[in-house]
């Protein structure tokens, strides 16, 4: 028995090495030392997100889960355009504490997926591009953008898409997304190839470029598509291991 327990420690041992090498890393939260928010589920997540007075907390319309009897939910319709484009929602939902006392606000995905907080101010330029539809809610100082991506190689195949969500600022974005997400911080110059469906998100400063999946029948017969993403850093990259569209295909009825 005590042998069976070694050779166990000694294989997850191993394990993780292996992943260590790799030098990508699970995503773990990681929370601010002053209380804001907390993240609850393993799927489906629910984030709740506390509200000193005066405070507000922006987010897709239909992720409010719960709130404060005097947090004040109110719509904006502003830069629609933008948000639009960048495969979200015309408009934004405003909750307000309207009270000095601590307000809080439960959000959760209009999808079965998990919560990505993201602070902007360790973020590479403050700026994080992320996949159509990625963003769900924020905190504190944060623009939306749209960014037009003029090469129809790299729009098409690289996992972007042709306009791509800009996020800015110095708040706390909240993305959401199916699947294990990982993370791997690039030093200057290093490459990742990464299969273009799995892109989530990528900092300022990581350029993206794209290469053949393989020759004619890897391309045709491997089932990862005609192209990969190569991201090259430094900064941070984000990828998931189950994209909303590939959920959707996976739980969808056979036809009869």
């Amino acid at each position: 028995s005590s042998s069976h327990t070694k050779n166990k420690m000694e294989v997850n041992e191993q394990g993780l090495l292996v992943f260590k090498a790799s030098g990508w890393n699970k995503f773990e939260v990681q929370y601010p030392d002053e209380p804001k928010y907390s993240i609850t589920g393993a799927d489906s997540q629910v984030v709740t997100v506390q509200l000193a007075g005066s405070e507000q907390v922006y987010s897709e319309p239909g992720t409010m889960m719960y709130m404060s009897t005097y947090v004040k939910s109110d719509t904006e319709c502003g830069g629609c355009l933008n948000r639009c484009c960048s495969g979200e929602s015309c408009c934004t939902m405003i909750m307000t504490n309207t009270q000095e006392e601590l307000g809080f606000v439960g959000l959760t995905p209009n999808f079965p997926a998990k919560v990505i907080p993201v602070d902007l101010s360790t973020i590479n330029e403050n700026h994080l591009h992320c996949k159509a539809g990625a963003y769900m809610a924020h905190y504190g100082e944060v623009e939306i953008e749209t960014n037009l991506e003029c090469n129809p190689c790299k729009a098409c195949c690289g996992g972007g898409g042709f306009i791509q969500q800009g996020l800015v600022g110095t708040g706390t974005v909240f993305l959401n997304s199916t699947g294990t997400i990982m993370q791997k911080v690039l030093e200057e110059g290093e490459k990742i190839v990464v299969d273009t469906d799995c892109v989530l998100a990528w900092a300022e400063g990581v350029d993206m470029e794209i290469q053949s999946a393989g020759g004619c029948c890897g391309m045709a017969l491997g089932g990862e598509g005609l192209f990969n993403t190569v991201f090259k850093g430094p900064g941070l990259v984000m990828v998931s291991s189950m994209t909303k569209e590939k959920y959707q295909i996976a739980v969808a009825p056979e036809p009869k």
